[in-house]
């Protein structure tokens, strides 16, 4: 084999230098644009991924790849915040901690269980829950379980899609996945979840064009089949949003019947219409309520009863904190209470819309008791006419989706 000339070799060598050194000079500026984004979102009240993305968006030279490196760094700092402060030092901040190599192997390496924790970090601090946080989770799981829910809400959580059962089964959709080189999964516990295993633009993919899938997490698919609507029922969907439940309904319902999805919030409301058409369903019509005490009831009205109410209460959103990590930092007990009082307002108001015999279910996407079982203790208790069918709670360590809860009532034959 003919050798390289030595001048050949030492030009290469300069080169593999000067690419290591400008590598090295991107890296520590991507890296100082998340340790900017992190300080900004800590100080701002709004979603983190509102925040990061007008941040990114009024910095068009950044360009798609570096973007993505920025979210994560930021995101995986923001999930497991209380780490980094703890390891951040005045030289490397809480960002450039998170995107330390050797910082990263070493968590991994001594943070691995608690017992191997707790010579460097409290367990708040190794767990990311405030210690009032774990005290009320003790209310439903042992001491070591709710840390270990804590580390598991500090992981990125899975990309989840749900197939449309009227436009193909899971098993075509996969194989089309597959077909097209995306890892991906049958969900566990939905029969219509798939867990996509790799970072792709599902938006601008032919399935979800032609109406055959949707993003939606497996936890909050549960819900829907927690339901258990049937074809030609009158179902309202009282807190719907963006429409993501009403439209699994709808499909759960073979597009028969009729789902009134009702919201105080138009941007989101709005968005049920082209969805469904999308997917090619025509069952659902929306109502927009106003923010005042006498909307609801003035809608009720124009509806009688149902067989079926969903309540997906507005929540502190700490089942969702792989997502929307902020969350669990800004919560406090006084702000949870404010949540517990509204929650109890609206079951209580959107009960009266449930038929006798008919079923009304409440949910939540989070994983806190005073939320989820207490309020509904506190309906029941308030309701004699209700009777508790069956609850349920999820979370990422023990079921690996979001944290949701969800609990299904029955009405009484008589008013």
């Amino acid at each position: 084999m003919q050798s390289l000339p030595l001048t050949d070799l030492r030009g290469r060598s300069r080169r593999a230098r000067l690419l290591s050194v400008l590598y090295e000079m991107k890296r520590e500026s991507l890296v100082g644009h998340a340790e900017e984004l992190v300080r900004i979102i800590r100080k701002s009240t709004l979603p983190a991924d509102a925040v990061a993305s007008a941040y990114l968006r009024e910095r068009s030279y950044i360009g798609a790849t570096d973007r993505r490196y920025i979210g994560e760094l930021v995101f995986r700092t923001l999930r497991q915040l209380s780490l980094a402060d703890a390891l951040s030092t005045e030289d490397r901040p809480p960002a450039a901690t998170m995107d330390d190599d050797g910082v990263q192997e070493w968590i991994q390496r001594e943070l691995a269980t608690k017992e191997l924790a707790v010579r460097f970090v409290d367990e708040s601090t190794w767990c990311g829950f405030a210690p009032w946080i774990i005290t009320e989770l003790e209310r439903r799981w042992t001491h070591d379980d709710v840390l270990e829910v804590g580390r598991a809400m500090m992981l990125p959580a899975p990309l989840c899609i749900r197939v449309y059962r009227r436009r193909a089964t899971r098993q075509n959709v996969l194989a089309v996945l597959r077909k097209d080189n995306i890892s991906c999964e049958e969900g566990k516990l939905s029969p219509d979840a798939i867990i996509i295993h790799q970072r792709v633009n599902l938006l601008q993919h032919p399935l979800y064009k032609e109406g055959i899938i949707d993003v939606q997490d497996e936890g909050s698919q549960l819900i829907g089949l927690f339901c258990d609507a049937e074809p030609g029922q009158h179902v309202l969907d009282a807190c719907a949003g963006a429409g993501g439940k009403s439209l699994h309904l709808a499909d759960i319902m073979k597009d028969s019947g009729v789902i009134v999805a009702r919201d105080i919030e138009f941007k989101r409301l709005k968005e049920i219409g082209p969805r469904a058409r999308r997917v090619g369903l025509t069952s659902i019509t929306t109502e927009l309520l106003s923010a005042r005490p006498d909307s609801a009831r003035r809608a009720h009205n124009q509806h009688t009863s149902y067989d079926l109410v969903l309540v997906d209460a507005p929540c502190s959103g700490m089942g969702t904190i792989r997502r929307s990590p902020m969350v669990k930092w800004r919560l406090t007990q006084e702000g949870l209470s404010r949540i517990v009082r509204k929650q109890q307002q609206i079951l209580q108001t959107n009960a009266q819309y449930v038929r006798p015999d008919g079923h009304l279910v409440y949910a939540t996407c989070s994983i806190l008791p005073s939320e989820n079982e207490d309020v509904v203790q506190h309906f029941l208790a308030h309701n004699p006419d209700f009777t508790l069918i069956d609850e349920r709670q999820v979370d990422p360590y023990h079921n690996g989706t979001d944290g949701l809860y969800m609990a299904r009532m029955r009405r009484g034959d008589a008013w």
